[in-house]
């Protein structure tokens, strides 16, 4: 049985997935309340019950998002061997996860240039993000008895660039990340974690 929180949850992400919906195709500004509520279900005084404006809506799913990149890390932890899990991991279902949502997250990051708040949002969860994997790879480098890397922060840093980039190349460059392309993005992953 379904409690009170559990239906709030699902209204919530009920909202945010229809939110996804219109901010990818109107973008953020185009896209009204009385859309979002339409594609929703319900009505824009419910939605303003969970959220207080876009820029919520905006948070969360940028903090849904960060939370799925934070349990696929977790997730390694499980294998013996974290960096090879990484670097097998590399590459499997691009296009698929909701963060690789082009044209959800490139809305968002254009919406982070002229926003403050919303900046502030993604940079927060950039960090979170940027900080375990820092965290999973120094695991991982102990696990095998290599040496920490005192250049951790800059690899961490090209390793995030990588995946962006391959967003970014699937709007100016639409095709399917193809087995060459996922062959050389492991090998360049075996040389930043294993070296």
């Amino acid at each position: 049985m379904k409690t009170e929180q559990d239906r709030g949850e699902a209204r919530c992400n009920q909202v945010l997935d229809a939110a996804a919906d219109c901010f990818r195709q109107r973008g953020f500004h185009g896209a009204s309340m009385a859309e979002l509520a339409k594609a929703a279900g319900m009505s824009v005084g419910h939605i303003y019950h969970y959220f207080e404006n876009k820029e919520a809506i905006i948070a969360a799913i940028v903090e849904r998002d960060v939370a799925e990149i934070l349990a696929l890390l977790d997730a390694l932890y499980d294998d013996e061997d974290i960096l090879q899990a990484l670097i097998r991991e590399a590459g499997n279902d691009i296009g698929e996860s909701p963060c690789s949502d082009d044209a959800l997250q490139i809305e968002i990051l254009a919406e982070a240039t002229r926003n403050p708040k919303v900046a502030a949002t993604v940079q927060e969860g950039d960090r979170k993000a940027r900080t375990r994997l820092a965290e999973t790879i120094a695991s991982g480098r102990e696990r095998r008895g290599l040496p920490p890397l005192g250049d951790l922060e800059a690899r961490t840093e090209i390793i995030i660039a990588l995946f962006e980039g391959l967003m970014l190349r699937q709007v100016r460059h639409p095709k399917d990340v193809d087995a060459a392309t996922i062959a050389v993005l492991r090998s360049t992953l075996q040389t930043l974690l294993e070296t």
